[in-house]
């Protein structure tokens, strides 16, 4: 069972469950995104450690200028546990990164909220049902 509210940004997923949503990131001043600019997905534990980070290009052609697809796939939560987890977009323009590729620093930073703003959103692992 995978589950998104678009208007909370709250999202329900079994443990082990696949699924996937689009977002779309528009620039306050409604310029297209450049190559340097990049949106990271972050899934944060109940104890705020990171448990997902992934950081998508926002000026891909496929599936389009700003538009970024998050996918889950098993191997993402069949090794966590049950609970609640948060979690956020950032939009980062002319993003510069670390040696281990983690960005460090950008023009401007967008951050946390389905749109770039507001609180980071509620993510719930539930257990999975054995069919016996």
């Amino acid at each position: 069972m995978f589950q998104v509210d678009y208007d909370t940004g709250a999202i329900e997923i079994s443990k082990g469950d696949t699924g996937s949503f689009e977002l779309e990131a528009i620039r306050e001043d409604r310029v297209a995104w450049g190559e340097n600019d990049r949106a990271v997905f972050t899934l944060r534990g109940p104890s705020g450690e990171n448990v997902i980070e992934r950081v998508y290009r926002l000026d891909s052609e496929t599936p389009g200028n700003g538009v970024i697809v998050i996918e889950f796939h098993n191997q993402d939560t069949d090794q966590l546990d049950p609970g609640s987890y948060t979690w956020e977009m950032r939009f980062v323009g002319h993003q510069y990164m670390d040696s281990s590729g983690k960005i460090v620093n950008g023009n401007f930073i967008r951050t946390p909220g389905i749109d770039g703003s507001g609180d980071p959103m509620p993510l719930t692992i539930k257990s999975v049902q054995a069919d016996i």
